[in-house]
């Protein structure tokens, strides 16, 4: 016979409040830390031991900032009542432990109330009693408990030893659950009565208070704030160069010289030829760009958990509004810059349907870290000489025009696909700025290395394999490429030039060639949609047979260096600027396509999805290519 299922313990809490951060330290998960509603959208869940050997199955579900009326249902906040619904239905032993924010009290005890006012055994967590300490306040545990009727506890997520403590009071709180009183109470009054406020401390809560009124002055000036925020952006993109750049250095050249001493130990053969050009010239030439993932995965987080990229939010309201979004999508459309599939489901923040639909029509042109590889490649190719500032520049530029290019496609859309039923104003709490704590960063930037090797060393090596047999393996037309091959060309390079994958290339190079792709940048571009990262596997896996075996040559010089049939370079700046406005558009990812059909629940809107954007990234590039290429 199994054992009975452990009691449930559901944490629910206000965005912002500190519930997630309070699940990683119980469970020692890795739920997403942000300053945003919306964050969490499903729901993680962890069994955790009790000091006693008991276990609890702790749950962490969706900020909401009501559990009453009637929310839609596939937004965040109805996604977490449901949940809390169908527990309470199935009558199964379980507590409600909402998180409440010490430096919102007030506006936290509007929630408990509401818990209150439900019926379910409720327990409470005061978290950032430490940042209300230095502010000169204190919350008194015993007089909140007592007032409410239900269990509370004063702690701070940020203490790694809080976790004993804390599950200990939640087990106990388990053990002994009960529904409290439901009589009418008012939010501000328990507040006023449960906050302690010392003598000595008003001074420091008056100053800190005043820095931070002074810092939103400047940051969320309207017109001051927004230069501000580029200004930084370039800097930081700058400084991703800066750092990245020797330590992508020194991974290129290790995999330069393993692959030469693979060759000299291995010989000439199908089965070197596997390893050197499809494994290292496939997966390794991406894995070359883990150094500037990192950086910028720390370097946003690093913003994002100060508390500015919250503000940011306010500063893109008015423009987002302007093309029929708003601030909610602000969210998914931060978040899509690292990845568009979980923006898809943040967008469930969103409570108006035509206004959500737009979001996640809009969220794959957002630049994500899928695309830095592409865009690093690129820019060391064709734009080495500027400076790393210059480069971070022309990185910022390609990031605001992923968000150009989804205001325009919102606008479009609002005309011709769905139209917005009603604007919702933006309501927002804007944390307070923190000092970024060193080991969460690290601990993110490890995270963002162990998920980027894990899928070079998984779906993209088994495609780079895939590849490298489709470059190697003989197609129509091998006859023919074999007596056009140039004089001296060595066996690799006529069997590339003949084979199947080569021959699909070409026949779309009629279709292509006004953006300045030929049949080499064609099979990337098929390759990226199963991954973007895999259009640099590619090149890498085409320039790797054609190159010369003496002297190997970073991935960027070959592509600077690769000639036509002619003899003239096959590839310029023109080349460069159409390939990134492709990659700007397109939406070249199949796991985004499952998760808008997933969302939406409706092919239409999926295969809708694929048709505008790379409609629109055609034309975008042999505009880009052909101005250029006049320009030039």
């Amino acid at each position: 016979m199994s054992a009975a299922p452990p009691p449930v313990v559901a944490l629910v809490g206000r965005p912002n409040a500190g519930k997630s951060s309070l699940y990683n330290l119980l469970t020692g998960g890795h739920a997403k830390v942000g300053n945003f509603p919306g964050v969490t959208v499903d729901v993680l869940q962890a069994d955790v031991g009790l000091p006693g050997g008991e276990r609890l199955r702790c749950v962490d579900l969706p900020g909401v900032y009501t559990v009453v009326g009637a929310p839609d249902p596939e937004s965040d906040e109805g996604y977490a009542r449901r949940f809390l619904d169908d527990l309470q239905a199935k009558g199964a032993p379980h507590l409600v432990a909402q998180v409440l924010d010490a430096t919102h009290l007030a506006l936290g005890l509007k929630l408990t109330l509401e818990l209150r006012g439900r019926g379910v055994p409720l327990a409470v967590v005061v978290t950032q009693h430490d940042v209300l300490e230095r502010q000169g306040q204190a919350v008194d545990a015993a007089v909140l408990s007592a007032k409410l009727g239900v269990p509370v506890l004063t702690t701070s997520a940020r203490d790694k030893g809080a976790a004993p403590k804390v599950l200990e009071f939640l087990g106990e709180a388990a053990r002994h659950a009960k529904a409290p009183p439901t009589d009418a109470l008012d939010a501000q009054a328990v507040a006023t009565k449960a906050l302690v406020t010392r003598a000595e401390g008003k001074a420091a809560a008056h100053a800190a208070r005043r820095r931070t009124e002074r810092l939103d002055a400047v940051l969320l000036h309207p017109v001051l704030g927004p230069v501000l925020f580029l200004g930084l952006m370039v800097l930081l993109f700058g400084a991703v160069f800066l750092v990245a750049d020797p330590v992508t250095w020194a991974i290129d050249g290790a995999l330069g010289a393993l692959g030469k001493s693979l060759e000299a130990a291995l010989g000439p053969g199908l089965f070197t030829s596997l390893l050197v050009d499809g494994v290292l010239g496939g997966a390794g030439t991406v894995l070359i760009f883990l150094p500037q993932i990192v950086v910028l995965t720390v370097v946003m987080e690093l913003i994002d958990a100060s508390g500015y990229l919250a503000r940011g939010s306010f500063l893109v309201d008015r423009l987002l509004s302007v093309a029929g979004l708003g601030g909610r999508s602000f969210v998914p459309l931060l978040t899509a810059h690292a990845c568009a599939v979980p923006a898809i489901t943040s967008a469930r923040i969103i409570r108006d349907p035509g206004q959500r639909l737009r979001t996640i029509l809009v969220l794959p042109l957002m630049t994500c870290s899928a695309r830095i590889p592409t865009f690093g490649l690129l820019i060391a190719a064709f734009f080495s000489g500027s400076s790393a500032l210059a480069r971070g520049a022309l990185f910022v530029g390609l990031y605001f025009a992923g968000i150009a290019s989804g205001l325009v496609a919102s606008l479009v859309l609002g005309r011709t696909v769905k139209r917005t039923a009603h604007a919702l104003p933006l309501v927002l709490e804007l944390p307070p700025y923190r000092r970024p704590q060193a080991r969460v960063m690290a601990r993110l930037g490890w995270r963002a290395a162990t998920r980027f090797v894990k899928d070079v060393g998984s779906v993209i090596l088994v495609v780079a394999v895939i590849l490298w047999a489709l470059l190697t393996v003989p197609g129509p037309g091998h006859a023919e490429a074999k007596a056009a091959a140039p004089p001296g060309a060595s066996e690799k390079v006529v069997a590339l030039h003949g084979s199947v994958a080569a021959f699909v290339g070409r026949a779309l190079e009629p279709l292509t060639r006004p953006a300045g792709f030929d049949w080499r940048m064609n099979i990337g571009l098929i390759a990226s949609f199963g991954a973007r990262e895999l259009m640099v596997g590619t090149l890498g896996i085409i320039f790797g047979l054609e190159g010369d075996e003496e002297d190997p040559a970073p991935l960027a010089e070959k592509l600077r260096e690769a000639q036509a049939p002619d003899g003239r370079k096959a590839y310029g700046v023109p080349t460069a600027l159409a390939l990134m406005a492709f990659f700007v558009i397109a939406c070249q990812c199949m796991s985004t396509v499952a998760a808008v059909r997933r969302e939406t629940r409706s092919w239409r809107w999926a295969g809708f999805l694929l048709a505008y954007t790379y409609g629109a990234a055609y034309l975008l590039a042999v505009l880009v290519y052909q101005g250029a290429s006049r320009l030039g």
